[in-house]
C-alpha cells in the first residue's frame, strides 16, 4: 500500500480529472498509439536526480554493454524510467506523458513530514521542468502545483498511523481452501 500521485501532461491547458485518468492510463499502455517523449523524460530525470542525488536510476551501462549499443539506445527502449530514494522510500516512475510517485505507508510523525516535503520537492521540480499538472486520487484533487501546494500529508498519516493494525487484522491461515477454489 502506498500514497500516490500523478503528474501529466495536459493537452486541455487547465487541470481535469478526466483528461489525467485518460493520459495516466494510456501511457501506462503498451499498446496504445502514442509518440514517444523521450528528451522530455531525460529532463525530468536529470533534474529530479539534481534536486536529489539520493535517488537512484537503473543502471543502464551494463545493459548497454551487453547489447552492444549507446546508453541512448539502450535507454529509449524503456517504456519508463525508475528512480528510488532509500530514505524515505519513494519510487518515481517517469513515462512519457506522465510521472507517477509512490511513498509507502510506513513513515509517521516527523518521518511522514520529511517523506512530503521530499514529494513536494519532486512534484515542484516536475512542474518547472515539465509543466504537468498534479493528480492525487487520495484526495480527489487534480490542479497546478505552480499555483497550489501539495496537500494530503493528514490523509497519509490516517493510514499510516493504523496501518500497522491493518496489516496485523489479517490473520494468517483463516480460509483453509487453496486459493484457486472459489466455491
Amino acid at each position: 500500500m502506498s500514497y500516490d500521485l500523478y503528474l501529466y501532461k495536459s493537452s486541455l491547458g487547465k487541470p481535469d480529472i478526466d483528461e489525467a485518468s485518460k493520459v495516466i492510463e494510456d501511457d501506462g499502455d503498451i499498446w496504445v498509439k502514442k509518440s514517444y517523449n523521450y528528451e522530455n523524460k531525460t529532463a525530468i530525470e536529470k533534474s529530479l536526480m539534481n534536486v536529489d542525488p539520493t535517488l537512484e536510476a537503473f543502471n543502464y551501462e551494463q545493459l548497454a554493454q551487453k547489447q552492444g549499443k549507446t546508453i541512448d539506445e539502450v535507454r529509449v527502449d524503456f517504456m519508463k524510467f525508475e528512480l528510488n530514494s532509500a530514505n524515505p522510500d519513494i519510487q518515481v516512475e517517469i513515462y512519457d506523458y506522465h510521472v507517477a510517485i509512490s511513498v509507502s505507508y510506513v513513515h509517521q510523525g516527523e518521518s511522514a513530514k520529511k517523506a512530503f516535503e521530499k514529494l513536494a520537492l519532486y512534484v515542484a521540480t516536475i512542474n518547472k521542468v515539465a509543466g504537468y499538472f498534479l493528480y492525487d486520487p487520495q484526495t480527489a484533487e487534480v490542479y497546478d502545483p505552480a499555483t497550489q501546494k501539495l496537500a494530503g500529508l493528514s490523509i497519509y498519516l490516517s493510514v499510516s498511523n493504523v496501518f500497522d493494525s491493518i496489516v496485523n487484522s489479517v490473520k494468517t491461515g483463516q480460509n483453509k481452501k487453496p486459493w484457486w477454489k472459489i466455491w
